[in-house]
């Protein structure tokens, strides 16, 4: 019964759109600049951006060494 519910709610949930679908035009291909990214330049606002890419980058990988190291000392201490 589950699995008859699930496969009916996916067939009804893939003509929800989220989005109305738009026609690619001509344009769109020979288009090379992106609007949000020049804003985002023009305002100072891409080096903030990039500063939290960083700052979260640099977190996550500090914990995953953190964790490392952490899982190797647990490690050793079991063999002992």
């Amino acid at each position: 019964m589950k699995k008859l519910l699930t496969i009916v709610l996916l067939v009804f949930s893939l003509s929800a759109l989220a989005q109305e679908k738009t026609p690619v035009t001509e344009a769109d291909y020979t288009n090379s600049s992106v609007e949000m990214a020049d804003v985002m330049r023009g305002d100072g606002k891409i080096y903030v951006l990039v500063g939290v890419i960083l700052i979260i980058f640099i977190g996550i990988t500090g914990y995953l060494i953190s964790t490392d190291r952490k899982i190797s000392k647990l490690e050793k201490n079991l063999h002992s």
